[in-house]
């Protein structure tokens, strides 16, 4: 069992943590990051803390997705990273329909797993963020996100952080 944890741990190293800390620290990712997510930007000099929170990710002033993690501002540039390289896929928006992106961090730190995620169930049941509409279906777990794509845009459109294109 604990092979089966180590390669999907190594799997997520190489596809998704790795190439976003290179992207967080690359020019490029620099750039996107000061502009698009001045909130995230501001996070930058407290990365290597052990930031155990509870995070929120707000866009066009809708929140859409809220998540833990004990190394908070490196997961969160996990998430501009999938913004940046592929939006339509992570959030279900194209890049020109992204006004506003704010990433807060919205706990104070909580070192305890089980505190972040009860603190988390509770933030998700209550700000009912666009990706992850579970948290009332019984035997569903409150922090799944819907499925990658069509499915994350109708959500989007649902939740007001888009207008359906007409025509």
């Amino acid at each position: 069992m604990y092979q089966i944890k180590n390669e999907k741990w190594q799997k997520y190293l190489a596809n998704e943590f790795n190439p976003a800390m290179q992207f967080a620290h690359s020019e490029e990712g620099i750039a996107f990051i000061r502009v698009k997510i001045p909130s995230l930007d501001k996070l930058r000099n407290r990365e290597q803390e052990v930031m155990a929170a509870v995070y929120v990710i707000i866009i066009n002033s809708v929140p859409v997705y809220i998540g833990e993690s004990c190394r908070t501002v490196k997961r969160l540039y996990c998430h501009a990273h999938n913004l940046w390289r592929d939006s339509y896929k992570y959030f279900g928006l194209y890049p020109e329909e992204i006004k506003t992106v704010e990433m807060i961090i919205s706990t104070p730190p909580l070192l305890a797993m089980g505190t972040r995620q009860a603190c988390e169930e509770a933030m998700i049941r209550s700000m009912r963020p666009a990706l992850q509409p579970y948290y009332n279906i019984p035997g569903m777990r409150y922090d799944t996100c819907l499925p990658r794509g069509q499915a994350r845009r109708e959500a989007m459109i649902r939740a007001g952080v888009i207008k359906e294109k007409e025509g």
